[in-house]
Formats: C-alpha cells, sequence, structure tokens
C-alpha cells in the first residue's frame, strides 16, 4: 500500500479508483500551461472533493507537498496560467487544518 492510500481523509473527500486518478491526472496535464504551479510537475490525484470538482494531488519527488486544483474540465489547455484554480498548496497537516477551518465556517453559516 502506498502511503496516499493510508491518509485519512476529511469529510467530503473521497479516494478516486485507478482508472479515475488515471483520468483526473489526464485531464490536469490537457488543462494546465506554461507558468501553472504545476505545468511539468510529476503529481498524482490522491482525493477528489465529494462536493465540487476540487482534486488533490501529491507531488511525486516531494511527497510531503499536496495541491488542490479546482478543474474546469474543459478538455483542453486554459487560457491563462491562473486555471485551473489553486486553492491550496502545502503539507497534508496543512491541508487538513483548511479543510476544518471551512467545515467550522460551513457550520457557522447554519
Amino acid at each position: 500500500m502506498n502511503t496516499h492510500e493510508r491518509l485519512l481523509l476529511p469529510a467530503y473527500w473521497a479516494r478516486p479508483s485507478p482508472s479515475s486518478a488515471r483520468g483526473l491526472l489526464a485531464e490536469l496535464q490537457r488543462e494546465v500551461i506554461a507558468g501553472h504551479l504545476l505545468f511539468g510537475v510529476p503529481v498524482r490525484a490522491v482525493a477528489i472533493s465529494t462536493g465540487n470538482d476540487d482534486v488533490l494531488f501529491q507531488h511525486v519527488n516531494d511527497p510531503v507537498r499536496f495541491t488542490v486544483v479546482h478543474l474546469t474540465f474543459r478538455g483542453g489547455p486554459e487560457i491563462d496560467a491562473h486555471h485551473p484554480t489553486v486553492g491550496f498548496d502545502g503539507s497534508y497537516a496543512e491541508f487538513l487544518a483548511e479543510q476544518k477551518r471551512i467545515d467550522d465556517w460551513l457550520a457557522g453559516q447554519d
């Protein structure tokens, strides 16, 4: 079992199937252009948000680094390097803390 397969996922996130993970990576590679944070960076899709099109990617060459990207599913390159949007970039502990802040904020909206 790989390290990313043992990650405890926060609420509203799910582990993609191997074929889905390959498809998410392929879509990322279609969308990013030069200048994007993940352009040419080897990553793997390790989780997908069940509430939107956010995907958590783990950096292959720096496995303690994770990036959340909001894929557009346009099927081709984006117009500018700000898309697909990066919602988070950092360690897994920082990702979990960010998700907790979001959950706490959402809970306060009721």
